[in-house]
Order: C-alpha cells, then structure tokens, then sequence
C-alpha cells in the first residue's frame, strides 16, 4: 500500500550493480529450478516418498531464492545474506553431486560480489526514522 510519506520520499537511482547483480541471480535460479525439475523428471534424484520430499524442499528454496531477490531490488539489505547462505549451500551441495557446479558456483559467487561492493551499500541503508518520545502527564 502507497502511503502519502512514500510519494513524498525521494527516490534513490538502484545501482548498475545490484540490477546486474539481480539478473546473474535470475539467471542462476532459472537454471537451478530447471535443473531440479530435470533431475526429478528423469528419476536422477531419491526413489519415491523421499524424492517428492526433496523437490519440495527445493521449490521452497527456490521461492526463497525468488522472494530474496525480489527483496534486494527494494534495498533490503538482510536479502543479500538470504541469497548468499542458499547459494554457499546450493554450492555445497553441488560438490558433492557434480553436473554443472563449477558455473552455478561462480555465477552465484559474482552476483555475490556485486551486492557486496561499496558503490551500492547506501542502496541497502535502512531510513530509519527517529520519533521522540512524549511526554504523557
């Protein structure tokens, strides 16, 4: 909901970076949904309850993935570490199963480094503002 504070609030111009930054994570997560739908389509992954278990828990992640990103284009700068602990764990877990790691791996990485710079930290400051107290008596 658009409050009359909001349209008064200047805008900030979000950094080259981040709108990199946000499509190389697009690319990563169109990539890893796919390749989570493949390896169930085909059977690769746990036979039976336990395979429906796991897609599951991926298609959470993935809408994780998906929230975070769309989190980080509004500035809110907790999403970054969101999308860095499921990449670092997307990661780990691509060691150890093969395939296509190695480019997940390093496209999640930079689209990392590019939330992290310092040219767009003031995109994921927080305007906080302070209310004083009153006084009740």
């Amino acid at each position: 909901m658009t409050t009359t504070h909001d349209l008064r609030r200047p805008r900030r111009a979000r950094p080259r970076a981040v709108t990199v930054s946000v499509l190389l994570w697009a690319v990563w997560l169109v990539v890893g949904v796919a390749s989570t739908v493949v390896v169930f389509a085909l059977g690769w992954g746990l036979p039976g309850f336990g395979g429906v278990v796991a897609l599951v828990v991926s298609l959470v992640v993935w809408a994780a993935v998906v929230w975070a990103v769309l989190q980080v284009l509004r500035g809110w700068g907790t999403a970054r570490f969101v999308l860095v602990v499921v990449a670092a764990f997307r990661a780990a877990l691509s060691i150890t199963t093969g395939g296509i790691s190695l480019a997940m791996v390093l496209l999640s990485v930079v689209a990392a480094v590019l939330l992290f710079l310092p040219s767009v930290r003031p995109w994921f400051r927080s305007e906080r503002r302070v209310v004083p107290p009153t006084d009740v008596g």
